[in-house]
């Protein structure tokens, strides 16, 4: 064989190693990069370990009902579209005043689902996961169409509600960056 056909190959035998090499894992737990609440609506957050594990879970479980917050506001503004497509825009209007007083009181009803310390960079990092339960995820779609005062079909509250368990704004590592 010739250098130039020797040099081809080889290329191409370490082009396919790199596609095939798989990249480094994340320290990161699974569930803190894709929340998960089994049918209703979760955030995960993370704060740097102050080794008080009370006051570092308040943090942290604090960050991710904020996060959650934010997840349930761009997808009131996202349902509204969808509310005002099929019901008109007076009820679009009522959906989303109501929907996002509704998600205040459901932040009420959250809880902290996974609880856990993580060792990432130069630090040890604590992640909390709050929940809201799939029965308060349609509680809350339900009561802000039940509030429109218009009469929106089952498949329309259906897709309001896939609207809302669609995960929207991504968790991130709150107070320092990871490097």
């Amino acid at each position: 064989m010739d250098t130039p056909r020797i040099l081809a190959i080889g290329a191409f035998a370490g082009i396919l190693a790199a596609c095939g090499s798989t990249p480094p894992a994340s320290p990161w737990p699974a569930w803190v990069l894709q929340p998960d609440a089994g049918g209703g609506v979760a955030a995960a957050e993370c704060v740097e370990s102050s080794g008080n594990l009370s006051l570092d879970r308040t943090q942290a479980a604090a960050a991710a009902r904020v996060t959650l917050a934010r997840n349930l506001e761009v997808n009131i503004q996202a349902s509204d579209e969808l509310v005002a497509s099929k019901t008109g825009a007076q009820a679009s209007q009522t959906f989303r005043s109501n929907a996002k007083l509704l998600s205040e009181k459901a932040l009420t009803n959250t809880r902290v689902s996974r609880l856990e310390e993580v060792s990432a960079g130069k630090g040890k990092w604590l992640c909390a996961e709050v929940t809201l339960d799939s029965a308060g995820t349609r509680s809350l779609v339900k009561e802000a169409v039940a509030k429109t005062n218009t009469t929106a079909s089952a498949d329309v509250e259906e897709m309001l509600l896939q609207q809302f368990r669609r995960r929207s704004v991504p968790s991130q590592v709150s107070q320092k960056n990871v490097q």
